[in-house]
């Protein structure tokens, strides 16, 4: 999907979804008029599988939401808000998690004001440190989602879930591998998906003129290039997430180092290793237009 104009995704004909719609539902009642943005694996299955119909492996019912909060205070109210309601309990961490009556767990990430300089929140219940690097970016730039019965919601484009994915991994990737590298692994094979695969021809035609071109790295390269713009374009600090990145990249693209991001999808590496390099090399594409 475009990275350079907002779009909508009607999924409001898919069944499979009512639960999903359900619970998005109950905490639109508890909390009136807080703007949600759904992030993580369930917008990825979003997107790709439910969207595109791309095969996942690994379905989620985890709910991720991310919320632009003044403060804690705020967030604080809306936490309030939900447990006070009757389709929410508290899960565990308790200080973002709940669990609804049906049972899907749902944890909400605050972003904005209560961040630090280095994109990063701290939790005051326990100082436990999360990055949120990003999320503004993805909210501005996010998608229109419609479930069943009509229920609207914003949700990360791909190219923004590709970058929250890549941060997410360098914060946690020691205690909780996989996860995210697997994710990523996913969002940059399946970029072309739907609609890109026309616009590879319209923004990356240069590409199938190279000896070693290869299908999903080009969907890579277009992946980069849309997360650069989407950066750009809805960043007041872009530099802030695309330094964060390309440092993480620079490591984890050094097929002199340990490559630990590719070696988590185990047999896969190296075709994500080749995945990764076209991200940058779209990434650096994009830069250099704008520069010119």
């Amino acid at each position: 999907m475009s990275s350079t104009k907002e779009l909508s995704m009607d999924l409001s004909g898919n069944d499979e979804l009512r639960w999903l719609s359900a619970v998005l539902s109950d905490v639109s009642e508890a909390a009136h008029g807080v703007d949600f943005l759904v992030v993580g694996a369930i917008a990825r299955d979003l997107l790709l599988h439910y969207g595109y119909g791309v095969p996942i492996t690994r379905a989620t019912t985890d709910i991720d939401l991310g919320v632009a909060v003044a403060g804690w205070q705020e967030f604080g109210q809306l936490r309030d808000a939900l447990l006070n309601s009757v389709n929410f309990e508290a899960g565990r961490p308790q200080n973002h998690r709940f669990v609804h009556r049906s049972g899907p767990p749902l944890d909400l990430v605050p972003y904005g004001g209560v961040e630090r300089e280095d994109g990063t929140i701290v939790w005051p219940e326990d100082q436990a440190v999360m990055g949120v690097l990003g999320y503004k970016e993805a909210r501005d730039s996010a998608v229109e989602v419609i479930l069943p019965d009509n229920l609207s919601i914003a949700t990360v484009c791909l190219p923004m879930l590709a970058v929250l994915k890549l941060l997410a991994w360098s914060d946690r990737h020691l205690y909780m591998p996989r996860t995210d590298a697997s994710d990523l692994f996913v969002i940059l094979s399946n970029y072309l998906s739907g609609e890109n695969a026309e616009r590879l021809y319209e923004v990356g035609a240069h590409l199938l003129d190279e000896d070693d071109f290869e299908y999903q790295a080009a969907g890579a390269w277009l992946a980069g290039y849309d997360a650069a713009v989407c950066v750009s374009s809805h960043s007041e600090q872009p530099h802030r997430v695309l330094e964060a990145i390309n440092i993480i990249l620079e490591v984890e693209t050094n097929s002199a180092g340990d490559l630990h991001l590719v070696s988590e999808t185990g047999g896969n590496a190296p075709d994500f290793l080749r995945r990764l390099v076209g991200f940058v090399d779209g990434l650096a594409y994009a830069k250099q237009q704008q520069a010119g």
